[in-house]
């Protein structure tokens, strides 16, 4: 089946970031890092712009993941030396974090799936994204970039960006 598939909405953030307690609690925002904030805000515009309530699958892309809070871990078990460490730093360092946080936030139990292809991770993404919707897997797709730069990546010139995008993509080109 080779069916239409329609952007619904698209949420960009720049450097500056928004007033993210339209979107997130004081009390849920003070233990994520500014990427997860800036992820799940973008999220969230973009499905109220689409008017879609719940996504059928949420299909992440990132480079790099949530580097500093991989970077505040790998941190800690230095300093640490074998002491007990807070597990927060580990638990939100892995590249699926972001996915997971925003399907968490939703309470979406659809298909989800994180691409860390430095270079081709958003290509990976729409991909998936498209295959799901043209084949009939899916209805929607809340497809997201999202990746933050740090000292350290300056200091070892890693390439990449900051950026925050989130599309959704339908088979429906408008709202019922």
């Amino acid at each position: 089946m080779n069916r239409e598939v329609y952007i619904r909405a698209v949420v960009k953030l720049g450097h500056e970031d928004p007033d993210f307690r339209e979107v997130i609690s004081p009390l849920e925002a003070r233990r994520m890092g500014r990427l997860l904030k800036r992820a799940l805000w973008c999220s969230a515009k973009a499905l109220k712009e689409a008017g879609v309530a719940m996504p059928d699958a949420i299909i992440t892309a990132t480079d790099y993941g949530c580097m500093e809070n991989s970077e505040s871990f790998l941190e800690g078990v230095l300093q640490m030396n074998d002491a007990p460490m807070r597990p927060v730093h580990f638990m939100q360092s892995t590249h699926n974090t972001i996915s997971s946080v925003i399907a968490i936030h939703l309470g979406c139990h659809g298909y989800n799936a994180t691409y860390s292809h430095t270079g081709a991770s958003l290509k990976s993404a729409l991909n998936d994204a498209m295959m799901q919707l043209q084949l009939g897997d899916i209805e929607t797709a809340l497809v997201g970039w999202y990746d933050e730069r740090t000292p350290q990546m300056d200091l070892h010139r890693l390439p990449g960006a900051e950026r925050a995008l989130a599309l959704v993509l339908s088979t429906k080109p408008c709202l019922d």
